[in-house]
């Protein structure tokens, strides 16, 4: 049995700690359900305050809430967040020395921390299973929880086994929320979680104040200055997502040569940079972040006025998540994504090098244990190049690593030099969802439906995102789509355009010898030789990838100045 509900505890506890006077939508009737010791199943737009709905009751109940939450980086953000709150909550990762670690799960354990944020992986933790008994957890909150079905769109390895890990402390009430899941996954997060007779709500992207546009580009030359236009046209913070890094980097200059300043954020930035990145977004008015789908998750910004997507996502799942991540103040937040068909290759890829076959699978154990205890010496690149991956985007290999991790048939790892196999591997023990063709197929129907809204839609696109999760259709017309309304009369009536400095303006001259310039956004070279004059002007460009000299049209091609 449950808490029974105290309605003045409640409004007073969510006024004093959070801040809010009233409870939105389904929140109620969620919040009551987690008091009352039931299972919940909640799928909620990204903004619309999930986590309110465990981290309100966590501090009406006695006892601990294990929040289970995939990524270092997201935990770090919501417990800061809890903390500023005067909310007792901490997290145990590895990010923490032992010592640190031993502290918080003490403190757990004496009741000081109402919530305690964990990855799945810490259950494989030694240090963390004997201490288990001694935490009161009366609630569980699995947050991405479509990571832990195989047709969700992150899956995750150790998020599958969080069914055993929920039997092994208890089987206590759980939450599992989600901003995306299809009527598919969500049967599979109940099933996998064994959740009781769960109280399931599930809500589409019904926020009217988010615009929701797709433009179909024919040209890859096209691509660039439309983006850039429409940074321009929009004022306010807004992210840029773009699946490829030159891609954003190319973008960096053509918004610079307009006066616009941004921000550039991928996996390759240093942990601290990234962390900077993300601070200088968070306090901006006006900010401009390029990012691959790296950057997101977590971050707390009300007044994010547009998300633009230069290429289709994965997935409408994925898609949906981030353009949710724009308007959570109520204001109107523009959100596009720009359909240009040969990109679809590159998705295609993706889909691929994150489906490992089984006899892949087989192929890594193999070669590991042919190493014997040299592959200690080993660095992941070497086991790349032994399985011929050349491209750094194939991510395969790693895949597999934390198949043989989660299994229990490797410990350790290639960075901190003590990977080992312990055990064999007998190919008949592999579970379904390992190297599953099934999994590769409903991955690649997942690119379709995200091709198949962005390039072809003539329906309301709510309507369409509704019927992809299994959800009623909403009321059309909805007058915040590129279908059922005009888009520039919508963006100019309510998105004031983004001023540019006059001191940031570019550069009105014309070509001149020695200038560094980008000829269709591709070749970097340096301008040798200029003839004629004004509007007439041809450049000889030296090449810096192949030295080759090229006559360039600027009325014909287009050349950006690049600054070195």
């Amino acid at each position: 049995m449950g808490e029974p509900l105290d309605p003045t505890r409640l409004l007073s506890t969510l006024r004093e700690k959070f801040g809010h006077a009233e409870l939105r939508g389904p929140q109620r009737e969620v919040i009551e359900a987690v008091l009352a010791g039931r299972d919940v199943l909640l799928t909620m737009p990204t903004g619309g305050g999930k986590s309110l709905c465990y981290q309100l009751p966590a501090l009406l109940l006695d006892g601990l809430t294990l929040v289970v939450s995939p990524l270092i980086a997201l935990m770090q953000d919501q417990v800061d967040a809890l903390r500023a709150k005067n909310i007792p909550a901490a997290f145990v990762n590895s990010s923490l020395s032992a010592g640190e670690r031993r502290e918080r799960l003490e403190a757990a354990a004496r009741g000081r921390l109402k919530l305690l944020y964990v990855t799945p992986e810490r259950f494989r933790s030694a240090d963390f299973q004997a201490a288990l008994p001694e935490l009161r957890i009366v609630r569980l909150a699995v947050d991405e929880a479509h990571c832990v079905s195989q047709w969700g769109h992150d899956f995750r390895p150790d998020y599958s086994r969080l069914g055993e890990y929920r039997e092994r402390i208890g089987r206590p009430p759980t939450i599992a929320l989600t901003a995306t899941a299809t009527q598919r996954v969500a049967e599979d997060i109940v099933a996998s979680l064994a959740l009781r007779e769960p109280l399931v709500v599930r809500l589409g992207i019904e926020r009217p104040e988010l615009f929701l546009a797709a433009t179909r580009v024919e040209l890859a030359e096209e691509k660039l200055p439309l983006l850039a236009e429409r940074v321009r046209q929009l004022d306010g913070a807004g992210i840029v997502y773009s699946t490829l890094i030159r891609d954003l980097e190319e973008l960096h200059v053509e918004l610079k040569r307009r006066g616009i300043h941004s921000l550039v954020y991928h996996g390759k930035l240093s942990p601290q940079e990234r962390r900077a990145m993300q601070a200088r977004f968070l306090a901006s008015r006006d900010e401009v972040v390029l990012a691959t789908n790296a950057f997101g998750m977590g971050v707390d910004k009300p007044d994010i006025r547009f998300v633009l997507h230069a290429q289709v996502p994965r997935t409408l799942e994925q898609w949906t998540q981030e353009v949710g991540r724009a308007g959570r103040d109520g204001q109107p937040s523009w959100c596009e994504v720009l359909y240009f068909e040969e990109d679809l290759a590159i998705q295609q890829n993706f889909v691929e090098w994150a489906n490992p076959s089984r006899e892949y699978l087989l192929h890594v154990y193999e070669t590991l244990r042919g190493w014997g205890e040299r592959v200690q010496t080993k660095e992941l690149g070497d086991l790349r190049d032994e399985l011929l991956i050349k491209n750094r985007a194939d991510n395969r290999v790693s895949i597999c690593l934390k198949w043989l991790e989660v299994l229990g048939v490797t410990e350790g790892s290639f960075e901190s030099h003590d990977l080992r196999v312990v055990r064999e591997l007998a190919p008949g023990e592999l579970r379904d969802s390992v190297g599953s063709p099934e999994k590769r197929r409903a991955d690649l129907e997942g690119l379709l439906a995200m091709a198949r809204f962005a390039g072809l839609a003539q329906e309301c696109r709510r309507v369409l995102i509704a019927r992809h999760f299994g959800l009623a259709d909403p009321p059309t017309p909805c007058g915040a789509c590129d279908v059922c309304a005009d888009g520039a009369t919508w963006r100019a009536s309510r998105i004031p355009a983004r001023a540019v400095a006059p001191g940031d303006a570019p550069r009105e001259r014309g070509w001149r010898r020695g200038d560094w310039v980008r000829v269709d956004g591709r070749h970097l070279g340096q301008v040798v030789k200029v003839e004629g004059e004004g509007a007439r002007q041809r450049l000889t460009v030296e090449s810096t990838s192949d030295l080759q000299r090229r006559t360039v049209d600027p009325r014909r091609q287009r050349v950006e100045r690049v600054e070195r």
